[in-house]
């Protein structure tokens, strides 16, 4: 809120004419700059999130093949460890040399798979036992079994294991499956390795529009479309980096800004390893041609906004000029000085308003005289008849001698020992002598209570049998003050216009009930009634200030004022009714204790 009125404050401090320049800006040209920065924007967020789209599929694409081609590896491995044709012939011995080449010659199993399978570049099995080496079968000597990937496949005891490693023959570095064989007494027979072949890899990824990346554990880059950092380090995985599944990357890959889209997978009955399929999107390449509309987009803009503040400069500069020549007499006028010119050129409304101000200066004088003088009289009249309002009751009798003729008659009624007319006329001098002896001052609500239970007590001896009533007041009201003559006559309106005309037995309920903020006194009847067109007469009449007849609704008309007048707006008197059923009457009084009084309602 503050901040608010600070503005409109600096706003009030400018002319007319950096007014309508300043709305011009705010509304019409920085509007027009952000939706176009934010198109511009948008659309290339859309290209940047279709390559990005694009790159998903592909990579889809490519997972699924690399899945077929390393299940079918894996197959192989898991055909070769079962093989009891290749563990006898490791495990038997021989005694010559041409013994062994008979062995090898009747395990041709090697030779069929690389002849009916291309996923596989070649096989070799690093032989425990000591025995002639060949193509497949290779002895492991001591510096084979100082190899990393000969000793992890050891380790893993069968397990198969994914690695990155030289052919033994070509020198060749080859993604390769190493697995440990054992005998038939669990003896390490070896490790078998199945090299992977690379034209394999390269027919998978081939045709993909952005760089395919084939990593392995996140570490070495195995395959590459560019023929690049084949075998290096995956420099774009971060060592904190704990994503998984599929994802997207923000990095810096061969000094450029590139989107990194990878699918993180684990092949078949591969528990310790895990490949990365990677499409890396050159941001700055995606981005050329949007970025160059963009560019062209934003020159369009600012062109044309340059060209619509041109033109909106000299509009407001002449209408300006125009303002000044109006501000100009009509200071002329506020001094006095009615003797307006007409020099404002034009048929808009600055002219007409100039020709109006020319019309009206020559009667101002005359309007104010008599508005003003007028208006001193009306608020002078309304005053002195709200304070003869509020004092009609306290002013229409004297008091004394009501007392004293109550008291004689009071005591007549005793000695002629007659109890009944005694109790009522005591009744009636209590009930009269707090009604007249009232002031503007508020009293306790139990003197209202006490007031109205003795208008009750008569009205019930009055009529006998014809009506009954029923009080029910909250304990926590009674520690409020309200003002005097407030609740009496609504109870009275609402015996004589709603249980004197109803020829059955009829009944008033009063109840009084503390709210959050106010006080809520209710009047039931269930009289005769009124109806909706008759309420709808009474409610504007009972907010009409200046009504003043001295018919039957005078008592409600006086409170509802008096509230309205002391209390504020928000409070007085509200009704419904039915025809037929009875009138509801409700009274909303602030909660006011005797020390709060003088300091009147917020």
């Amino acid at each position: 809120m503050f901040l608010k009125k600070k503005i409109m404050s600096l706003f009030n401090f400018l002319k007319v004419k950096h007014k309508l320049l300043g709305i011009y800006l705010i509304v019409t040209a920085i509007p027009i700059l952000l939706v176009g920065a934010y198109l511009n924007y948008s659309t290339r967020d859309i290209v940047l999130n279709n390559s990005l789209s694009e790159a998903e599929s592909n990579v889809d694409k490519l997972e699924l093949r690399l899945q077929t081609i390393f299940n079918r590896v894996i197959s192989i491995a898991d055909m070769v460890y079962i093989n009891q044709n290749m563990k006898e012939l490791l495990e038997n011995e021989y005694e010559s040399t041409l013994e062994i080449y008979n062995a090898y010659n009747r395990y041709p199993v090697f030779d069929d798979f690389l002849k009916y399978y291309d996923e596989i570049e070649t096989i070799q099995f690093f032989m425990n036992k000591d025995m002639i080496t060949d193509s497949h079968f290779i002895y492991a000597d001591s510096i084979v079994k100082q190899e990393d990937w000969y000793q992890e496949a050891v380790s893993k005891s069968g397990r198969l294991s994914w690695v990155y490693m030289e052919d033994y023959w070509t020198g060749q570095k080859l993604l390769a499956l190493t697995r440990a064989v054992y005998g038939q007494s669990n003896d390490l027979l070896g490790v078998l390795a199945i090299y992977v072949s690379p034209d394999m890899l390269k027919s998978v990824a081939e045709g993909e529009p952005y760089q395919a990346i084939i990593t392995l554990d996140r570490e070495t880059i195995v395959y590459n479309t560019e023929r690049t950092y084949i075998g290096e380090k995956a420099t774009f995985f971060n060592q904190d980096d704990e994503q998984m599944g599929n994802f997207v990357m923000d990095r810096e890959f061969q000094g450029e800004h590139v989107k990194v889209n990878v699918h993180d997978f684990q092949p078949e009955k591969s528990l310790d390893n895990s490949f990365q399929v990677s499409s890396v999107i050159p941001v700055d390449e995606v981005m050329k041609e949007p970025n160059a509309i963009y560019v062209r987009g934003f020159l369009v803009i600012i062109g044309a906004l340059s060209i619509s503040i041109l033109l909106i400069g000299i509009f407001i500069r002449g209408f300006h000029k125009r303002i000044q020549q109006l501000r100009q007499t009509m200071y002329q006028v506020a001094k006095g000085n009615f003797q307006v010119k007409k020099i404002v050129e034009g048929h808009d409304e600055i002219s007409e308003v100039y020709r109006d101000l020319a019309t009206t200066s020559q009667s101002v004088q005359k309007i104010i005289d008599e508005v003003y003088i007028h208006k001193i009289k009306e608020e002078t009249w309304k005053r002195k008849q709200k304070e003869m309002d509020f004092k009609m009751l306290a002013s229409q009798i004297n008091p004394h001698f009501l007392y004293n003729t109550l008291e004689m008659i009071r005591m007549k009624a005793v000695l002629n020992k007659d109890p009944e007319v005694a109790k009522i006329v005591k009744m009636l001098s209590k009930m009269m002598r707090s009604a007249l002896e009232r002031t503007d001052r508020p009293v306790p609500i139990t003197d209202e209570i006490e007031l109205m239970n003795h208008y009750l007590e008569i009205q019930t001896l009055r009529f006998g049998d014809k009506f009954s009533y029923q009080l029910e007041v909250e304990d926590s009201v009674k520690d409020y003050y309200i003002f005097p003559l407030l609740i009496q006559p609504i109870v009275e309106n609402a015996i004589i216009h709603g249980l004197e005309p109803k020829e059955d037995r009829g009944f008033i309920k009063i109840t009084m009930e503390e709210e959050d903020k106010y006080l809520q006194v209710e009047v039931k009847d269930n009289g005769v009634g009124i109806s909706k067109e008759t309420v709808a007469e009474i409610r504007d009449l009972l907010n009409d200030e200046d009504y003043h007849s001295e018919g039957n609704r005078i008592g409600l008309h006086n409170v509802h004022q008096r509230l309205r007048l002391y209390y504020g707006d928000k409070y007085g008197i509200d009704m419904e009714s039915i025809e037929g059923l009875g009138t509801t009457m409700s009274l909303k009084i602030p909660k006011i204790k005797n020390n709060q009084h003088e300091k009147g309602v917020g």
